[in-house]
Formats: structure tokens, sequence, C-alpha cells
């Protein structure tokens, strides 16, 4: 009797073992989407994206555009027209949109709203016209440069 209770505690064990070994080969490696690369002389850098992770993102840009020019007034009012789907806030209220610098870098540039116009925001301050922002993934682009989003 005593041979049949090692006998069954020893299977036990040995099933305890081999459950426990059940997906403890490691979890899979997530290619990086992107890393923040320092710039000298800015504060954010340039986020640049591996193709995969640009494919991953789905980024999508626009062009910026100019003010019509029966729109323009004096100085202060607004020069240039970015998509609303660009805006990007920070935890301070502070707003951006990522400017498309090659294929694969983005770079934030801060931006001075004054107005919004259905899907349109009407600028005081951000990129020149003819730049490309953009208009999906840039919350993306904006976790890889605060490190929330380093791996997607």
């Amino acid at each position: 009797m005593l041979d049949v209770r090692h006998a069954l505690a020893a299977m036990l064990v040995l099933a305890g073992v081999s459950i426990s070994a059940c997906g403890s080969s490691g979890s899979p490696k997530i290619p990086v989407a992107g890393r923040l690369v320092r710039v000298p002389g800015s504060p954010t850098g340039h986020v640049v994206l591996t193709p995969v992770g640009a494919q991953q993102l789905g980024l999508q840009t626009a062009t910026v555009q100019s003010v019509p020019a029966p729109f323009k007034q004096p100085a202060g009012s607004p020069t240039v027209i970015v998509p609303y789907s660009s805006l990007i806030y920070d935890s301070n209220g502070n707003t951006y949109v990522f400017r498309s610098l090659s294929p694969l870098t983005y770079t934030e540039v801060p931006i001075s709203v004054d107005h919004i116009s259905g899907n349109s925001v009407y600028l005081l301050r951000g990129p020149s016209a003819g730049a490309r922002v953009v208009t999906v993934g840039a919350e993306e682009l904006f976790g890889v440069q605060t490190g929330v989003l380093e791996q997607t």
C-alpha cells in the first residue's frame, strides 16, 4: 500500500512539473515599431519608424494648406490650415502636430490654434504651408516619443 502511495505521489509531482513547464518558453518578441532619436537643439527629437512599424501604425498624412487670401487678416491672424485629425493634446493641454520629415521620420511641432471650423484647424503658429502632417497615427507617434509605446 505504501508503494502505491509513493507511486501516486511521484506521478502527481511529475504531472505538476509537466504542467508548470507549459508556456515557459518565453513570450514572443514584438518588433520595435520605432524609436526616438535625440537631435541637438530639439527638445523632443525625431520619431523614426521601421518600415514594419509604419505599416502597423497605418500612418496617413495631409498637406498643410495656406489660408485663402480673402480670409487673411493683419498680423496675428491665422496663416495655415491643418486637418482636425492631426491635432495632438498633451496632458498639460498643449497642442501639437507631427510633421513628416521623410517617409519614416516625424517630428513634433508645437502649434497655436486660432479657431476650428468643421474639420479644419486655423493656426496662428505651426508648420508652413506645403508641409506634410500626420492625420492618422499621430497618437501612436506621441506614444513612441513619450516612451508609452516603445513597442506596438
